[in-house]
């Protein structure tokens, strides 16, 4: 049985041995805060003046203020971080806080992955709960579909993605019902 992708994140490389000095940095690793050398390699980004994207979904819960304050220090292009499960929510809530309270970062930057469609194939209170609670706090949710290939057209989580990951629908737009009312129209 194949590992799961995240569960274990290693050093293979300083910085150095692969960047000379390019403007862009493209960062494939999903969980470089569980390494045991995030520090080091955190203080490499942020020395390398570069402009960086995390492009896959940092572990949330791996968040500590000292992580966030060298976060911080990185010129991003874009961060993602994800939440997956609703019943995480007293756990990553508080570390989305303390995120955001030493970020400087704008909204149109902090992406967070939000997996929708997996136990029921409806949209639930707690995926619209997620979704508002990260735009209130400074955060862009972007909707995942469970097995999305499996899902009709025109199917509701269809709709709600097509409003959240739409960012001028989804920020002109402040509900659901209101993206659903102006879409009858």
């Amino acid at each position: 049985m194949a590992a799961k992708e995240g569960q274990c994140s290693v050093k293979v490389a300083n910085l150095s041995e692969f960047w000379k000095d390019q403007k862009h940095i493209e960062l494939l690793d999903p969980n470089l805060l569980a390494c045991p050398d995030w520090k080091d390699l955190l203080q490499q980004l942020i020395n390398s003046k570069a402009r960086v994207n995390f492009n896959q979904g940092l572990d949330i819960r791996m968040i500590t203020e000292e992580k966030a304050d060298m976060i911080a220090q990185i010129k991003l292009d874009a961060i993602h971080f994800a939440w997956d499960r609703y019943e995480d929510k007293d756990l990553i809530m508080p570390k989305f806080e303390i995120f955001r309270e030493r970020s400087t970062i704008g909204s149109h930057t902090l992406q967070v992955y939000v997996l929708c469609g997996d136990k029921e194939r409806r949209i639930r209170d707690e995926d619209l709960f997620r979704i508002y609670w990260l735009r209130e706090h400074g955060y862009a949710p972007y909707v995942m579909l469970y097995n999305k290939d499996e899902l009709p057209r025109g199917h509701e989580l269809r709709k709600l993605q097509r409003w959240v990951n739409n960012r001028y629908v989804f920020w002109s737009c402040p509900t659901y019902e209101d993206y659903l009312y102006k879409e009858a129209k």
